[in-house]
């Protein structure tokens, strides 16, 4: 079982930023998988470059500099100049270990090596603007045959003659709108398009599979549910290391009740609050995540809650690195996830992994794959919420029941079963 002498051309869309979101960790797996099935894997990125200077160093330095040469916005006069010509000539970009070691994404090793980094300035926010004003796809040329082009996203970009492969992680502008800022009708174009001109869709839900069946006019056929693989990290901790960690956090061992994700309304961090608020427990809520949008409305009411001492009670932390997060995990007493909508949901399989008992919500995909691993809640109620959270305080039993199912539980996401669905679908294009 192998993709030998198949070139794949992914997305850095994600893979590029720094920090990580959902996505990047679906697009490393992805390669990984890939690598792992003897494709050859390239990429294709976005950031600046400095084609005049010779120095091959300041050109990679240049390379990953996104804060001082990106913008999130276009102007009127990039986007008719991208209307105009509509294609773009990739460049292959020199990666050296020098500049690509950072937060230890094998991958650029990997391309180091085996694969090629491809660029075009600021293409996905060119793409994205173009087909938002004007509905026209974007096309970059690459100067090597290129057998598929998977987007980890939904993409408005044609490569070469490549077959392509979208994955669709979940349909939330359209079914919980208000809980992001993005043009819906743009999003239901771009979906719609994507249906329209991939080769299959991959998805990482049976929920969200049916979301777009729903949605969309699609041969349920063309739909692949591969699911999202965990990598087990379990071997890494012990309760003595995990002490340590978090006494760089002034944190104790299994003292703390934890939530991770991004701090805006789909998350449903308010109501994890005012759970946590009615509850009579010494133990600390600590929130790790990044601000999103409207995060002011989620975690404003702490001080009216608990006091200008709010923090002696809430622990805020924004980015952690991803070892360090493990340790969190690993120590929590347990793992609250009240999210209203999720096409996958990583996050509690992370914390299952790591012998972290989880509480979550009753909606969209959680159940499917957290099957009899966890406590459900409505996540809009928030008493229903504190009641799951009690319920794992009051009775140790279940407490040890849970970490059981949630190691067995975990193993249905193995890097090598979704190594093996993912090989099936691509079988199904090449």
């Amino acid at each position: 079982m192998n993709l030998q002498g198949i070139n794949v051309l992914v997305d850095g869309y994600n893979l590029e930023m720094i920090q990580g979101t959902g996505i990047k960790t679906y697009g490393l797996t992805l390669v990984k998988a890939l690598i792992s099935l003897e494709a050859n894997v390239d990429l294709l990125c976005s950031r600046y470059t400095n084609s005049d200077s010779k120095n091959l160093l300041l050109n990679e330095a240049l390379f990953f500099d996104i804060q001082k040469y990106s913008s999130s916005n276009l102007d009127i006069k990039s986007i008719i100049s991208a209307a105009t010509h509509r294609f773009y000539q990739a460049k292959e970009v020199q990666v050296s270990d020098f500049v690509i070691k950072r937060d230890a994404d094998f991958i650029f090793d990997y391309l180091a090596n085996s694969g090629k980094i491809f660029n075009v300035y600021n293409c996905y926010r060119v793409a994205n603007n173009l087909y938002k004003y004007f509905q026209l796809p974007t096309r970059v040329k690459i100067k090597k045959k290129i057998d598929i082009w998977h987007v980890t996203y939904p993409l408005p970009i044609k490569i070469n003659d490549a077959k392509k492969i979208t994955t669709i992680h979940d349909l939330i502008p359209l079914k919980l709108p208000y809980t992001t800022l993005d043009d819906k009708k743009w999003f239901f174009n771009l979906i719609k398009d994507a249906i329209k001109t991939s080769e299959i869709i991959l998805t990482v839900s049976e929920n969200t599979k049916k979301d777009i069946l729903h949605c969309f006019d699609v041969n349920p056929d063309k739909i692949y549910v591969t699911y999202q693989p965990i990598i087990d990290n379990s071997h890494l901790v012990d309760n003595h290391t995990t002490e340590i960690k978090l006494k760089k956090y002034k944190l104790k061992n299994k003292k703390y009740i934890l939530f991770v994700g991004t701090i805006e309304p789909k998350k449903n961090i308010g109501r994890l609050i005012d759970a946590y608020s009615s509850l009579d427990t010494d133990m600390q809520l600590v929130i790790v995540g990044k601000k999103g949008w409207l995060w002011e409305d989620e975690i404003g009411k702490l001080e009216a809650l608990f006091g200008k001492g709010f923090t002696r009670k809430i622990k805020l932390l924004e980015y952690v690195e991803k070892t360090d997060l493990i340790y969190l995990y690993h120590g929590a007493f347990c793992f609250v996830f009240p999210s209203l909508y999720e096409g996958f949901g990583l996050p509690p399989l992370e914390a299952m992994s790591l012998g972290c008992p989880v509480i979550t919500s009753n909606v969209a995909s959680l159940p499917e794959v957290c099957g009899n691993a966890a406590i459900y809640v409505d996540p809009y109620n928030s008493d229903d919420i504190r009641q799951g959270i009690e319920k794992l305080i009051n009775n140790q039993q279940i407490k040890t029941q849970l970490i059981e199912a949630g190691k067995e539980r975990v193993k249905l996401f193995s890097m090598e079963n979704y190594t093996n669905k993912l090989y099936d679908a691509y079988t199904k294009v090449i």
